[in-house]
């Protein structure tokens, strides 16, 4: 039998690690990781495939954005529920977008891997938008890469 592995899950976001941090690497709350274990090579259930044509598809209600070109790329709106990835190139306006389109919208969570939580009240500020109910969140990285040219050499040849 293989040996179990331990999985770190947070407690407050839910979030997991493959190990053990002092703060969550998703939400940042400290001391929340608690150790659970999962089985190597369990066996994996395969589900049948479906074709297309045999699905039925349903109309979803949607939200619209207030954008008419967003509310076209997105088919007329947002779905309830549903994550959208924004991307491009440095500069080309995600943000504003974004934060224009969040201002018009309730139950939103603004999330951001780059910019801090300052740099979006500025723009929301400059672009004069009532974004004051949009909760902002950080996401923050770790790496190794990172990490590794922190630690001295000399732990780092253990």
């Amino acid at each position: 039998m293989a040996k179990p592995k331990s999985v770190y899950a947070c407690a407050e976001c839910g979030a997991t690690a493959l190990q053990w941090f002092g703060t969550c690497p998703s939400c940042g709350a400290a001391g929340t990781l608690s150790e659970s274990y999962a089985e190597r090579g369990a066996k994996r259930i395969a589900t049948p495939s479906v074709a297309l044509a045999d699905i039925e598809a349903r109309e979803l209600a949607r939200l619209p954005t207030g954008i008419g070109e967003l509310d076209r790329a997105l088919g007329a709106g947002l779905v309830p529920g549903q994550v959208v990835l924004l991307g491009g190139d440095p500069g080309i306006g995600k943000s504003t977008l974004l934060l224009q389109t969040l201002a018009t919208l309730k139950e939103v969570l603004y999330v951001t891997g780059e910019e801090s939580a300052e740099q979006i009240a500025m723009r929301a500020r400059r672009l004069s938008l009532d974004a004051g109910g949009v909760p902002a969140a950080r996401r923050r990285r770790s790496s190794s890469a990172s990490s590794a040219r922190s630690t001295p050499a000399s732990r780092r040849s253990r």
